[in-house]
């Protein structure tokens, strides 16, 4: 389909790069996941010790939300990712479904003329 600006948008072309993306983010997403469980594991096990210098280190590793903010911002981003996938294929599925209709009303336009 040719738009306006000579662009095309071939949407088997779109549908098999979303899938390429879905592939991907769902992959990430469980990688993810796995590397996330590793950190709060070792996290857990509290490997700085209960010395004064441990207890130093971890006030200042963990001050500002320290990993743990780290570990929800990288657990969102592992869910957002898929969902630009679906974003982008609403986005194109509109435009089409727009473009379709700016064009049959302009054919109803140049019919009644």
């Amino acid at each position: 389909m040719r738009l306006w600006d000579g662009t095309e948008i071939m949407k088997s072309m779109v549908d098999h790069g979303l899938s390429q993306w879905s592939t991907m983010a769902e992959d990430l997403e469980r990688t993810l996941s796995g590397r996330i469980a590793q950190v709060v594991e070792a996290l857990a096990a509290a490997p700085w010790g209960d010395g004064a210098e441990g207890k130093a280190f971890k006030a200042a590793h963990f001050r500002d939300g320290g990993p743990d903010h780290m570990l929800t911002q990288c657990a969102q981003i592992a869910k957002e990712i898929p969902d630009a996938g679906d974003r982008v294929r609403k986005s194109v599925d509109n435009t089409l479904r727009t473009d379709a209709a700016m064009r049959a009303d302009l054919e109803a336009l140049r019919r009644a003329i």
